[in-house]
């Protein structure tokens, strides 16, 4: 099977950033930033999956579920009226937290990377509901807030262990070594 290395993540997530802002995430149509919130987190599970990241997938599922729930808990407590006069609902950005906790997870588990190209696709998102009119900044802010610490609490960057070993005549030498 073959892996995915960072170097072809970062042009395909970059593309997906740069694709959003030219096909209408900010040009008012809306469906493209809804379409980043879940596509980013459909991305870092397949990313998971494609690395076989088990541990890396349950954190995702963990930090993305409890960034809704909080998410929702302050919709409903806050009632904050959006800034179309739609509803009282406007206050966190549901969008945006869960954008921006699937960019966080992709930065812990992959590093900057992955990371930078899917804070570029979360900030489009935020920007977006800001254009639509959706959200007020404070809402997207908030919502970033939440998803970033959401994953920042339930994601662990992962650790690589390599062995290596050089045989010789009469000694071999042996190193083992951690990626933190």
């Amino acid at each position: 099977m073959q892996t995915l290395t960072p170097s072809q993540v970062f042009p395909i997530l970059t593309a997906l950033a740069l694709s959003l802002s030219s096909q209408g995430a900010l040009a008012g149509s809306g469906s493209a930033g809804d379409a980043a919130a879940v596509a980013l987190v459909l991305v870092a599970a397949g990313v998971s999956v494609h690395h076989d990241d088990r541990e890396g997938l349950w954190q995702l599922a963990k930090s993305e579920a409890a960034t809704l729930a909080i998410t929702e808990v302050l919709k409903a407590t806050v009632h904050e009226a959006r800034p179309n006069g739609q509803d009282q609902r406007s206050f966190p950005s549901r969008h945006a937290s869960v954008a921006f906790s699937a960019a966080q997870f992709m930065q812990i588990r992959g590093g900057w990377v992955y990371g930078i190209p899917a804070y570029l696709v979360a900030a489009a998102v935020a920007a977006d509901r800001v254009h639509l009119r959706e959200h007020y900044t404070k809402d997207v802010i908030a919502g970033a807030i939440v998803g970033i610490a959401s994953s920042s609490y339930f994601t662990d960057k992962p650790y690589r262990v390599s062995v290596g070993y050089l045989p010789g005549d009469r000694a071999v030498l042996a190193q083992v070594s951690m990626d933190w």
